[in-house]
């Protein structure tokens, strides 16, 4: 399988690439490198140092052919969207539309688009599924969910074998600080520089956190399958912030743990159900908490010996 994967020196979309790249898949990288690094990717491959907007893609995509399109490239900070939505809408949309365009005029088999949890804004129906209604509270919400429509119409309108994958708070190595599942990359940076990790609020907010191994294998098999439409990817497990500080103190021993007040804005809590894809795609999580959590922690470790 040729495989291009948009992103692909970012952290999800690096974890996707090893998955294909164990399946002996041809990859090629369309990657700005704002937030990337090519040491996340260090087997052969095919490297465009291009942004998804750029014209230049599309030779790309004349010369490449690709089996299939893993859109991952993304601006993934909630509060930058906010700050500036003009660049959230750039990246988002604007270049999901260049590569969806491209991938129907050159037949891509497949196109695999990363959504995310935040389109369902605070709807408090917890597990969600994908039949509850959409009410994003950021621009980068409102982006993602624009592009769900975009991949729908593609399929309409063109024929393009879309699935948009609804991301929950993703975690492991090589996670930088923004984006959801940010929080676990926070404190293992603080707890390996000596320094108190900072809760907001009581703690005992929830997220659903995944390991990015149990995306990207996700993503693999969609990407050979006939999956179409709109799933939520998640572990379907709530997780604490507290809890999360318990696994760190068993990981790294003694922590200190100061808290400030609620971040006003705030999701309490957040469960997405993934009976829908578990069940269409013979899929489930493999990694747990406590073992994501220690080879995330084992990745952190290592690269501070390393510095």
């Amino acid at each position: 399988m040729k495989v291009l994967i948009t992103g692909g020196y970012g952290f999800i979309g690096s974890h996707v690439a090893d998955r294909f790249h164990e399946e002996g898949c041809e990859i090629s990288v369309i990657d700005n490198l704002i937030t990337g690094s090519r040491d996340y990717i260090p087997f052969p491959h095919k490297s465009y140092p291009l942004s998804v907007e750029d014209p230049e893609c599309e030779e790309i995509f004349l010369s490449e052919r690709f089996d299939a399109v893993i859109h991952l490239a993304a601006q993934v900070s909630v509060s930058e969207s906010v700050h500036n939505p003009r660049l959230d809408t750039e990246s988002n949309v604007l270049g999901l539309v260049h590569m969806l365009h491209l991938s129907q005029k050159y037949k891509a088999g497949k196109f695999i688009f990363a959504s995310s949890a935040a389109v369902y804004g605070t709807n408090p129906a917890l597990p969600l599924t994908e039949s509850e209604s959409c009410d994003p509270i950021s621009p980068y919400g409102i982006s993602k969910w624009t592009g769900e429509i975009y991949c729908r119409k593609w399929t309409e309108l063109y024929g393009l074998d879309t699935a948009c994958l609804r991301f929950s708070n993703v975690y492991g190595p090589k996670q930088g600080n923004a984006g959801e599942g940010g929080v676990v990359s926070v404190f293992m940076n603080r707890m390996m520089e000596g320094k108190p990790l900072h809760i907001h609020g009581d703690g005992e907010q929830t997220r659903d956190f995944i390991y990015a191994g149990d995306v990207a294998d996700a993503v693999f098999r969609a990407a050979g399958s006939g999956l179409r439409g709109i799933y939520n990817l998640s572990a379907n497990a709530e997780c604490s912030v507290n809890s999360l500080i318990t696994v760190l103190k068993e990981l790294h021993g003694t922590v200190d743990v100061r808290h400030a007040e609620a971040r006003p804005g705030d999701i309490r809590h957040s469960l997405l159900s993934n009976d829908k894809i578990s069940r269409e795609l013979n899929w489930s999580p493999r990694y747990g908490m406590e073992e994501g959590l220690k080879r995330t922690y084992a990745w952190f470790r290592n690269r501070r010996r390393s510095n």
